[in-house]
């Protein structure tokens, strides 16, 4: 059995068609739990109309709206089962990606979290991803990674699963994040819990769908690289670990950095990497980085 949770809002247009997949997959032992998030679309009515027809679906209006974070917390609180598989409400499972999902989590039971590749959804139909470091590093492997701060993580939301009990140990979602709130989750399970993986692509993200969090921009205090110091112990411990994740924070603070060097928050932030990891073009950046901006761009 498998609990799936659905976070939702003003996405009108796709949840029907997700919540049809998750119907048509060869496991049928699960449940969905949609926690909705008072849309102004039409979303609610649409989901509450799909809960008289689907028993094994429930409806969750969302405590005091506050968010996608608090929704995914309220969605796992609320699931009967200990595995936990995630689909966003614009998102596409093919048919067997439970069975396979499942699969994995039988045969590496000692993992606290379990995932695979994803394509994309375009106007062209769908894509494969081919080009990202995981695809590359780990194409055809099936099992436990065992450093995976090596390559880089493997795990996009749309295509993990989990168990509740080690979300509930490493504290679930943090609900200060906004913008990158489910790769730390991802990172805290990866340091405590062995990581599975397979390189199957059953799962796709819709790219031009409506209502897209990533189309958006977030200030900086609700963005994970503002709580670098979380990870203090394990950046101090594990050098692939500090290596891998300073990179990802420095890609995702290069916008701050362009549109202001001065910034306090992303001073302290920054005096936390630890540059001498990282490559020479990384440090450039951000010494110089509207030149650095520039140059690329005439490039």
């Amino acid at each position: 059995m498998i609990s799936i949770v659905i976070p939702l809002y003003n996405k009108a247009k796709s949840i029907a068609n997700t919540i049809k997949c998750i119907q048509n997959q060869t496991y049928q032992d699960f449940e969905i739990v949609v926690v909705e998030g008072w849309s102004t679309d039409g979303s609610t009515e649409i989901i509450k109309k799909n809960a008289t027809e689907e028993p094994r679906l429930r409806v969750l209006m969302q405590v005091n709206r506050k968010g996608v974070t608090p929704a995914r917390n309220e969605s796992i609180e609320a699931a009967k089962y200990d595995r936990i598989a995630f689909i966003d409400a614009d998102d596409y499972w093919e048919p067997t990606y439970l069975e396979t999902l499942v699969k994995l989590m039988d045969d590496f039971p000692q993992a606290g979290i379990w995932g695979m590749n994803h394509g994309f959804i375009t106007q062209n139909g769908k894509q494969k991803n081919t080009e990202l470091i995981h695809a590359i590093y780990y194409k055809n492997f099936r099992g436990i990674i065992y450093n995976p701060w090596q390559y880089g993580s493997p795990y996009w939301t749309g295509a993990v699963g989990i168990s509740k009990t080690a979300f509930e140990k490493v504290g679930g979602f943090d609900n200060r994040i906004i913008f990158g709130e489910d790769i730390d989750l991802w990172y805290r399970l990866m340091l405590e819990f062995p990581c599975a993986y397979e390189d199957k692509t059953l799962s796709y993200y819709r790219v031009d769908a409506e209502n897209r969090a990533c189309n958006n921009t977030f200030p900086l205090n609700i963005h994970l690289p503002y709580y670098i110091d979380k990870y203090a112990k394990h950046r101090k411990d594990n050098v692939d670990f500090r290596k891998y994740f300073d990179l990802q924070c420095l890609y995702r603070l290069f916008p701050y950095a362009l549109e202001n060097t001065h910034n306090p928050e992303l001073k302290r932030v920054l005096s936390q990497i630890d540059f001498s990891q990282q490559k020479f073009s990384m440090r450039l950046r951000f010494l110089c980085p509207r030149l650095y901006d520039f140059y690329t761009k005439i490039k």
